[in-house]
């Protein structure tokens, strides 16, 4: 549970893959400040849609990494 409320109203991009739908908590409470949310999307955007690593490997690495922070918590 985030210490920030997240804000609610924002709309969040639908259908979008791995990286965009399991993140909804992180940039609905960037939304409080949406020069943040901005910047932070379209570098996402640009780390798991460009490049030559597989997107499969990208998501699987961002799913391990995301399952390795809940069990430091």
């Amino acid at each position: 549970m985030s210490r920030i409320p997240p804000d609610e109203n924002i709309q969040l991009p639908i259908g979008e893959t791995v990286p965009f739908s399991t993140m909804s908590t992180l940039f609905r409470t960037m939304a409080l400040r949406p020069e943040i949310m901005q910047h932070s999307m379209q570098l996402l955007e640009a780390v798991m849609r460009t490049g030559t690593v597989e997107p499969r490997l990208k998501e699987l690495l961002a799913v391990r990494i995301a399952i390795s922070s809940l069990l430091v918590n």
